[in-house]
């Protein structure tokens, strides 16, 4: 479920998730097909799902609560890679109500740092162990933790087949397994996927061609909904990365405006000073003596004046 560099809302159709485990149940038995679709019905399993390369923000959001006669559900979703290796995991954030994950063994996370890793994994890892996933190499982590503890095993309505799991944007570009986090361990200010279940939808058999033939229907026109918002989400974060650039320009010009400062105010007390210390030599005694002990202060809280200045250059 990810989508290309050169896209910004991809439109995936529950067809095309699992195609080659679909593509099998098309062609076997009826009673292949009741199974799967029972399995899906289970899960709510999605009609159809928007992700963004770039997230989702709030005018996304509030545009795909628009639609009639359908629920839509925001998530997380990120591929990272499995600690020493090249195995690339895809992690969901719990889900609520559509496409929720099946326990085949143990439970759901319910804290942070707990993790139910795909089904299929149960041979090599097992409940209680923790797993571990390396950070991307350039740019923000998306999670706020690396290391999770394995509280189940689960089955994706999703993800049907066990071998080809599609390609990833991490590791070695082809998807090795998935888990499910809760929501608050990805550290991301936007949604990243939106899973949309239509109602007219929900009592028709998926492999049905009534049901591809309205769910054509609702993709064709939920492309034409968000068909400006790739523009509108790209043109938003320029203009909140120009609006940082400037603030940190101004930023810049005042702390440089304040050393500008700093050296002028130093450079006229050396002055002032050079001018008593003239002037004191050619006082009497004891005034001299005093006047020199005052000089010399002077000049010991001017050097720790200048030290601050000077490093205040520096940082």
């Amino acid at each position: 479920m990810t989508t290309s560099k050169g896209r910004f809302v991809s439109i995936l159709t529950l067809m095309m998730l699992g195609s080659l485990a679909l593509v099998g149940l098309k062609v076997a038995s009826p009673n292949m097909e009741r199974t799967a679709e029972d399995y899906l019905r289970k899960a709510n399993t999605l009609d159809l799902a928007v992700i963004a390369d770039y997230g989702l923000g709030k005018e996304d959001q509030d545009e795909l609560k628009t639609l009639q006669g359908a629920s839509v559900e925001f998530g997380y979703m990120a591929d990272l890679t499995v600690e020493n290796s090249e195995e690339a995991v895809r992690l969901y954030s719990k889900p609520e109500s559509i496409s929720t994950f099946q326990v085949t063994e143990g439970r759901l996370p319910e804290a942070n740092e707990e993790i139910a890793l795909a089904d299929f994994w149960k041979d090599r890892y097992q409940i209680g162990e923790t797993i571990t996933f390396t950070k991307k190499e350039e740019g923000k982590s998306v999670l706020k933790s690396q290391t999770f503890t394995i509280t189940g095993f689960v089955q994706s309505g999703e993800i049907l087949s066990k071998k080809d799991l599609g390609s990833a944007s991490s590791g070695n570009g082809s998807l090795a397994g998935y888990g499910v986090i809760l929501p608050s361990q990805f550290d991301s200010d936007v949604y990243s996927i939106a899973r949309v279940r239509y109602d007219d939808l929900k009592n028709l058999d998926a492999f049905s061609s009534d049901y591809k033939r309205k769910r054509t229907q609702h993709q064709e026109d939920l492309q034409d909904l968000l068909a400006d918002n790739g523009q509108k989400r790209l043109a938003n974060i320029k203009t909140i990365g120009q609006k940082s650039l400037e603030e940190g320009k101004d930023r810049l010009q005042t702390a440089e405006s304040n050393l500008e400062n700093g050296r002028s105010q130093l450079e006229q007390a050396e002055s002032r000073l050079k001018t008593q210390e003239e002037q004191a030599t050619a006082l009497p005694e004891p005034q001299k003596s005093q006047a020199k002990g005052q000089l010399t202060k002077a000049k010991e809280e001017l050097a720790t004046k200048k030290k601050n200045w000077l490093r205040q250059r520096v940082i």
